[in-house]
């Protein structure tokens, strides 16, 4: 009878171990007044990507300017950004790293605050049976008047995608990068304060 709920234990606490271990946040560094945080309008610059993958870090900014519009920013159109920075991204302004500097993104475009998010992971490893996806990223958001970092966080999970060997196997793991991106960006904002337009 013992043996029997062993059996039954051991899969519960190796999937609780499994779980925890795929899913890691970093601590996010913030001022720890709030109220300091007062950009109103935030520019999402594009993605720095780490991975091959080209598709990945368009997604993953796009999901961040919808998540800040939901979090009271004011949403400010990415066409509108990549337009102004069309015209000096080949130019010295950059720095040594190929970051524009917040005091760039406030002339060039106005904004209170820059996004700088960097997707340092985003593969699909194939498998017989599954197919796991992996996303980490993380996101600085940096005053463009003074260019000191406001708050940061970072996020890492992974979803396993398990089925039959062949076409199925590979659309689960495609529609799954987009949800593991959603969770990705949701996990790194949460800690962000409320905009402007949520404080009244």
């Amino acid at each position: 009878m013992k043996r029997y709920k062993y059996q039954l234990i051991l899969p519960v606490i190796l999937g609780m171990i499994l779980y925890n271990g795929c899913a890691a946040k970093a601590p996010n560094a913030m001022k720890n007044d709030s109220e300091k945080l007062t950009a109103k309008v935030i520019a999402v610059l594009p993605v720095n990507n780490k991975t091959l993958d080209m598709k990945a870090p368009q997604l993953l900014r796009l999901k961040v300017l919808d998540e800040l519009y939901f979090k009271g920013y004011s949403r400010l159109p990415l066409e509108v950004i990549d337009k102004k920075l069309e015209l000096i991204y080949n130019s010295e302004k950059k720095s040594s790293a190929g970051v524009l500097a917040p005091d760039v993104i406030r002339e060039l475009i106005g904004a209170d605050a820059a996004m700088y998010c960097t997707l340092t992971e985003g593969k699909r490893t194939s498998s017989l049976f599954y197919v796991p996806v992996t996303v980490a990223a993380h996101c600085e958001l940096r005053s463009t008047q003074t260019g000191e970092v406001l708050w940061r966080a970072q996020y890492k999970t992974t979803s396993r995608n398990f089925d039959l060997p062949g076409k199925s196997l590979e659309m689960k793991s495609y529609e799954s990068f987009e949800t593991v991106i959603e969770e990705v960006v949701n996990k790194v904002l949460e800690t962000l304060p409320d905009g402007p337009n949520l404080k009244g």
